[in-house]
Formats: C-alpha cells, sequence, structure tokens
C-alpha cells in the first residue's frame, strides 16, 4: 500500500470516528436537554400547585372554622344558635340568625368552587399533603349531597353545592374572592334569581330553629371539617385546638318533614 493510501485511509477512518463521536454527544445532548425540560416542568408544576394552595388556603381555612363553629353553635343543643337568636330571637335577631348562616355556608362552597377552578388542570401529584385536603374537600361534599338521611334537612346536591359557590365569587379585582356580607344581604333582597338558589337551605335553617332535634348531617359535615382544619392549620397558628372540637354524635326522633329517621349511629365519620 502506497503512502498516499495510507495517509488516506487513516484520514478516513479519522473522520468516521470524529462523525461517530459527534453524533454520540448530540444524542448525549438531545437526552440531557430533554431531561432539564422534563425537571423544570415537573418543578413548574410544583410551584403552580404551591402557588394556588398558598393563596387560597387561608381563606379556605376561615370559612371552614366560621362553618364548623357555626354549626357547633347550632346542633349541640336545644339552646344553641338558632334557639336564642332565631326561636326567642327579635325581628332583627332572627333574621340575623339566617341570614348569617346561609352566608356562612355560602361563604364555604365559595372558596372551594374557588379552589376547584385554579387546580382543575394541575396535577396536584403525590403530596400526601394536597391529597388530603382534596379528600376531605370531597368527604364534605359528600356529606352535605348524602341521602344516608332520608330526609332533605341541609341536603345539598353536588350541582347546588358549587351554583351556591359560583354565585358567591365575585366577578372584581384580579384575584377571585367571595362577596361580603353587605352585598350577599342586597342580593337577597333585590336579585330573584339569586335568592331562589337559597331557598331550601333557608328553609332548613328556619325549620331546625323552630323545633330543634339532632341533625346527624351537620354532626357528621362538622366532624369533617373539623379534620380539614387540622390539615390546613396543623400546629394551630391561626385557630387553637380547644376551639375546633367536634361535636358528639347524638341521634334523636326527626321532626315528621324529614320523612325519615336521621342517620344510623354506626355510620363512621372519618
Amino acid at each position: 500500500m502506497s503512502i498516499e493510501l495510507l495517509v488516506a485511509a487513516i484520514s478516513g477512518a479519522v473522520a468516521l470516528a470524529s462523525v461517530f463521536m459527534s453524533a454520540r454527544a448530540s444524542q448525549k445532548q438531545t437526552h440531557l436537554a430533554a431531561e432539564l425540560e422534563r425537571q423544570t416542568a415537573n418543578l413548574s408544576r410544583a410551584a403552580d400547585r404551591q402557588d394556588v394552595m398558598s393563596r387560597v388556603r387561608d381563606p379556605l381555612l376561615w370559612a371552614a372554622f366560621e362553618l364548623q363553629s357555626r354549626i357547633y353553635n347550632i346542633a349541640r343543643s336545644q339552646f344553641g344558635f338558632l334557639t336564642l337568636y332565631y326561636k326567642e330571637g327579635t325581628q332583627r335577631e332572627r333574621e340575623y340568625a339566617v341570614r348569617n348562616t346561609l352566608y356562612v355556608f355560602a361563604q364555604y362552597f365559595a372558596w372551594v368552587e374557588i379552589l376547584r377552578r385554579q387546580i382543575h388542570f394541575l396535577d396536584l401529584g403525590k403530596q400526601e399533603y394536597n391529597r388530603k385536603v382534596m379528600a376531605l374537600l370531597h368527604e364534605v361534599s359528600d356529606k352535605f349531597s348524602s341521602d344516608t338521611n332520608r330526609g332533605t334537612g341541609f341536603r345539598l346536591f353536588r350541582g347546588e353545592q358549587r351554583a351556591l359557590g359560583e354565585l358567591m365569587i365575585s366577578p372584581e379585582g384580579e384575584e377571585p374572592h367571595c362577596i361580603g356580607y353587605v352585598d350577599f344581604c342586597s342580593r337577597l333582597d333585590n336579585e330573584r334569581d339569586f335568592a331562589d338558589w337559597f331557598v331550601s337551605l333557608e328553609e332548613s335553617i328556619r325549620r331546625l330553629g323552630e323545633n330543634y332535634y339532632s341533625e346527624s348531617r351537620l354532626i357528621s359535615i362538622q366532624h369533617s371539617l373539623v379534620g380539614l382544619i387540622g390539615i390546613l392549620d396543623p400546629d394551630s397558628e391561626r385557630f387553637p385546638q380547644h376551639s375546633r372540637r367536634a361535636l358528639p354524635r347524638q341521634h334523636a326522633e326527626a321532626p315528621s318533614w324529614l320523612n325519615g329517621l336521621q342517620t344510623d349511629s354506626s355510620e363512621p365519620d372519618s
């Protein structure tokens, strides 16, 4: 083999090796870029989840606390909130007892709806905290809509819960938020379409105020709300432990308008 042919063969081999090594390097670079993009997307999703939860956590916590507190004061005994201010109160107190109780229920549904909208397109991931929050929100919703009671006291179907939440979201401002109590009362008085959605819940409040009984649906819901508050405020930074006591399970004969017995006392309230 001549020197020229040998040099050409060596040059060709070097060129081929160079092309091969370049291709391998390019492939590794492509894989590295894809992995970097995947990790960046995961971090972005995690940041989005954290951002949504952090912005909604406190108002949802306050709404859940106010609702469980109102239920506790209504259902703890025959001398509770509705007996004192609806059955035995002045006209002004009666009106406040009904309207403010309506507002406390609806305010909770508003913040649940706001959270639902903001996480609708987000993968909540495998974070235990996120999964527990969503599980308890579903649990509360299930208890509102359950037919276990066989009656209609304080029963709200899932669509009704969402409708109340939608109605309570203010259209003003960049961030979604719940309307205030003044605006709520004004709309009850002046917007028939708005007020009609609250008729069923208002009837339940008035009936319980007129004829106290141990409403097992409310007791069960209050237990789940206490659990939700425990997840949202695990160190009791917002609300001390003594202010989030679960009601004892009580069961009494239901009034005739319920058309059935209350929930079986053996049903767990997890």
